[in-house]
């Protein structure tokens, strides 16, 4: 079986690997819903949050077994760290096709990844894979030295997620949580700031609220740039 597998709490990422499912005709499955592992060619997308690759993603990659792997990044057009050469270091997978694609940060209004004609290097380097393919090699990127230092602990200054008097407890921040983070509109401490919640409910209840320094973050974003490795 081949498959585009991904992660994604306010669908951005999932836009994208539906693109990919579309192009390759692949299966597409949530890897937080799946519990299927082995693969002939396995194409992976992902939000990178905080430079970092996401808790759900690596325990996924740590299970996964595919002759082939791609693997796509998402960003939301500030840094995307070195998180696919992380993963190539971290996992014994043959890469056969890599990818940093900027998209709509989870904190910010505005319009979503549209670029898709510049991907068809990539979806004709995963449908050509076969047992023969090379691995590329993704390069080192520069990462913050302070990336890896607490970053739920630094989502929870920089954004507060705040209940209003639409809540009406029905619970459905709760069930889609992949963290287990909050209840009842009210995160606590595992909390990642992934905006899941914000979007999901139907009541909009829930809103972010920006810290100063985090305003200034959003606002000095300037990368744009599609990066591919095949």
């Amino acid at each position: 079986m081949n498959a585009v597998l991904y992660y994604s709490n306010t669908g951005e990422s999932k836009r994208i690997a539906e693109y990919f499912a579309d192009k390759t005709g692949f299966d597409i499955f949530d890897i937080t819903k799946t519990t299927q592992c082995e693969f002939a060619s396995a194409v992976i997308v992902f939000p990178v949050y905080c430079q970092n690759v996401p808790a759900a993603v690596n325990d996924f990659l740590q299970k996964l077994r595919a002759e082939n792997v791609a693997v796509v990044a998402t960003y939301g057009r500030a840094s995307y760290g070195n998180v696919l050469n992380d993963i190539q270091r971290r996992y014994n997978h043959k890469i056969i096709a890599a990818a940093y694609i900027p998209t709509k940060h989870a904190y910010v209004d505005e319009a979503g990844f549209d670029r898709f004609d510049e991907l068809a290097p990539l979806t004709d380097k995963i449908l050509s894979a076969d047992n023969n393919s090379c691995a590329v090699t993704i390069p080192r990127s520069r990462k913050n030295p302070f990336a890896a230092f607490a970053p739920s602990g630094r989502s929870r200054i920089g954004v507060k997620i705040v209940r209003n008097e639409r809540c009406d407890g029905c619970g459905k921040c709760k069930a889609v949580c992949t963290q287990h983070a909050i209840k009842q509109g009210k995160p606590n401490r595992k909390c990642i700031r992934c905006a899941k919640c914000v979007v999901s409910c139907p009541h909009g209840a829930l809103t972010l609220r920006l810290s100063t320094p985090m305003r200034i973050y959003l606002n000095k974003r300037k990368k744009d740039e599609i990066v591919i490795y095949i």
